[in-house]
């Protein structure tokens, strides 16, 4: 009787297991379909999945609120980072020069008189 009932035990979980992998595939591995649709057009996948940073040549605080960088094994990839960085004081570099030159046109048209505008 023992071995009757361990049979069976064994029986339905093979039957559990089989369903599972003819049944479970889009459940188990859900980005399968879209795998499959990438690699039947003759274009290979990106290996890390994750889509490059771009940022416009003048970003505003919008897009800066939008940024996600990719993530590596030690933390953020480090160009990524450093692009974001460089364009960010590009852009400072540029609205500082923007308002030192209003600032001076502002000096010449009116000397001796102080602007209540902020820099």
């Amino acid at each position: 009787m023992n071995y009757l009932l361990v049979g069976l035990t064994f029986l339905v979980l093979a039957a559990v297991a089989a369903a599972c992998a003819v049944l479970g595939t889009d459940r188990l591995m859900p980005g399968r379909r879209v795998l499959d649709a990438l690699s039947s057009d003759g274009v290979d996948a990106a290996v890390g999945g994750e889509l490059p940073l771009i940022l416009s040549d003048h970003p505003r605080g919008e897009e800066l609120q939008s940024i996600r960088f990719s993530t590596a094994f030690f933390g953020y990839h480090r160009d990524e980072v450093d692009g974001v960085l460089a364009k960010l004081m590009d852009e400072n570099a540029r609205l500082r020069s923007l308002l030192e030159s209003d600032g001076a046109s502002a000096e010449t048209d009116h000397p001796g008189q102080i602007s209540s505008e902020r820099p």
